[in-house]
């Protein structure tokens, strides 16, 4: 089981880009295996956000082996072509540490602009074209959606995690493009844990799928579950939290705690 922090990087201590640096370096200090940014351009009531790649790249630039990654970016909002550019290129700069979750989106990262693309549609389609971005191959590449005309980037292996709200099927049209999925799970609007019955009927789904037996599965909270050894029963390779800090000194002194002795 590997342990990761995952912060929302938006607020107006978590949207300073130096303030998620820092973390992720004493993350990594601290034997953390993980640290993940959310991907959105606007929340509600937020007018600071930090980008998540351009954090990353310097996240990347300060540390030497901790895991890191946007959960999840949006296909349909960033283009795949875009995704692919930049993951090719944090994946170079990290020395092959970066992990990209990808999903739908959220509406707040479309109506404010106009936008009207399908976000189901644009992830699904956009998910086999980033693939083929990824592989090194000549891409032609003509959906409904996204064109791609005899374009060819330099191959490099990102692993994909695929994002989305479980037991709903849109995360799970993409599996076979996947080597993981980090599902979410809202009751009444909450997001609550998944137990290890639920990671465990996931798994099987997203293997059933395409997705590949060996899937990684990441779960994530404000607070870890203390059945390490039921969740790893179940298939779950990782777990994401900010231990349900609520101010910058607290997650400061999450942070350098380190991951739970039992994970």
């Amino acid at each position: 089981m590997r342990c990761a922090i995952y912060v929302p990087n938006f607020g107006a201590s978590l949207g300073d880009p130096s303030v998620l640096v820092s973390l992720a370096v004493e993350a990594e200090s601290a034997g953390w295996d993980g640290f993940f940014l959310w991907d959105h351009v606007v929340r509600p009531d937020e007018t600071v956000l930090a980008d998540p790649w351009v954090t990353l790249g310097a996240v990347a630039a300060r540390t030497s082996s901790i895991r890191l990654g946007p959960m999840v970016t949006s296909l349909g909002r960033r283009r795949p072509w875009k995704v692919a550019h930049e993951a090719s290129t944090l994946q170079r700069l990290s020395g092959g540490r970066l992990v990209v979750g990808i999903g739908a989106g959220v509406p707040d990262d479309y109506v404010p602009f106009g936008e009207r693309v399908s976000r189901a549609e644009a992830f699904s389609e956009g998910v086999e074209l980033l693939r083929a971005l990824l592989s090194g191959e000549v891409v032609h590449h003509r959906g409904e959606l996204f064109r791609a005309e005899g374009v060819r980037f330099a191959p490099v292996e990102v692993p994909l995690w695929i994002g989305g709200n479980w037991p709903r099927s849109i995360p799970f049209r993409a599996a076979e493009h996947g080597a993981g999925v980090v599902p979410a799970t809202f009751v009444d609007g909450e997001l609550v844990v998944l137990s290890p019955g639920d990671a465990a009927r996931m798994k099987a789904d997203f293997v059933a799928s395409g997705g590949p037996a060996d899937c990684d599965v990441a779960i994530w909270g404000g607070s870890l579950p203390e059945e390490v050894k039921e969740y790893e029963a179940a298939g779950v390779t990782w777990m994401f939290t900010d231990g349900g800090a609520r101010d910058l000194e607290g997650l400061r002194a999450f942070v350098a705690a380190g991951p739970p002795s039992g994970a």
